[in-house]
């Protein structure tokens, strides 16, 4: 008995370690797939936008600091014929940021779903070409629904929501490394309490991620039978008034509303609570230090206020950032199924495809 305990103790220990490992491989398939000319350009396109980003910001900041300061400068020499601050030179630049910024929007965008068309191409083509020469024995051996599915929910999964996911988790993670980035910039006394910031944030996504999925698909299975019940009731309708069963299936589907109420609640808590948690110490630590360089280097406003506000989406930026590393976890096990049939040993042929 103590040697059977020890086992189930090891195996529960080597599946919590598997659940917590990213699928690294099924996303290197999917990068892979893309192409040597496709995904660099994705990654370049991303790059420059988020630089664009945090340089129309940065500009708008010192905009801002030197209009404040030359405003200031006029009514303590109370001069009426003095110039005004020039806007001209701010505005062109800014325009023109925001014109880049938008261009490179349109081709981030184009650039991913052009990648999750290809990839759905190239995978769809390949798995077709393995089923088409599988031997009759894969036939025998693996259930028609599996294969079916591999055609038809993996490959949307693959189309549809892993170049979704993908857009939004670079889109997150580069505006929280922008983010530290510029409040490193505009306070650097905040790189000291970054290192055990990042050590944290490690530790507190590594467990988030599995209970995060575990809650997602706790949500969807509770969220199926309700429909379903739903649905049932709808259209039994007529014969559940004729046997007075009116309070039985209202009590039904009050018990699904609840189960499934139950697990979006956690599911709730568990994200506002990601949040809150480190949010609330990057804004602390972002704010003392940012009115700490104010008070005794001089720091102009406008780069507080940028520092600041950097700082209250930090912690929007990381719920995200886990939630859809959480959500691309989920969604590549469509690429590692297909690529599990891809290993399908074929028949010796010799004729054309």
């Amino acid at each position: 008995e103590e040697v059977t305990e020890s086992d189930d103790e090891d195996n529960l220990s080597s599946v919590l370690h598997q659940r917590a490992k990213m699928p690294w491989r099924a996303c290197g398939k999917y990068l892979s797939a893309a192409g040597i000319l496709l995904l660099p350009l994705l990654i370049l396109s991303q790059l420059l936008k988020h630089t664009v980003m945090v340089a129309i910001d940065y500009c708008l900041a010192r905009w801002t600091s030197h209009a404040i300061s030359g405003k200031t400068e006029l009514d303590l020499k109370n001069c009426s014929h003095c110039e005004d601050f020039n806007h001209s030179q701010y505005s062109k630049v800014f325009s023109i940021l925001c014109c880049l910024g938008i261009v490179l929007c349109l081709v981030t965008s184009i650039a991913v779903e052009w990648t999750g068309l290809k990839v759905t191409k190239k995978l769809h083509s390949a798995l077709l070409n393995k089923i088409i020469l599988a031997p009759m024995r894969f036939f025998e051996t693996t259930p028609l629904g599996s294969i079916l599915n591999r055609f038809s929910a993996d490959c949307n999964t693959i189309d549809q929501h892993i170049p979704a996911t993908l857009e939004c988790l670079s889109r997150s993670t580069l505006l929280c490394v922008s983010a530290l980035a510029v409040i490193s910039y505009v306070t650097p006394m905040f790189l000291i309490a970054l290192v055990p910031l990042a050590i944290m944030c490690y530790f507190i996504q590594k467990y988030f991620r599995v209970a995060s999925r575990d809650l997602q698909q706790l949500d969807d299975s509770t969220q199926l039978p309700l429909l379903s019940h739903f649905s049932e009731t709808v259209e039994g309708l007529t014969t559940i008034r004729a046997f007075r069963y009116e309070a039985k299936f209202r009590q039904k589907l009050l018990e699904y509303t609840d189960s499934n109420n139950i697990a979006s609640l956690f599911l709730t808590a568990a994200n506002r609570w990601l949040e809150e948690y480190i949010g609330a110490c990057v804004v602390l630590i972002a704010a003392v230090t940012s009115i700490t360089s104010c008070l005794y280097r001089k720091l102009s406003s406008g780069l507080v206020g940028l520092g600041l506000t950097y700082a209250l989406m930090v912690s929007n930026y990381l719920n995200w950032m886990v939630r859809n590393l959480a959500d691309m976890e989920i969604q590549l096990g469509a690429v590692k199924r297909i690529n599990g049939l891809l290993k399908t040993e074929a028949e010796n042929y010799e004729g054309l495809l």
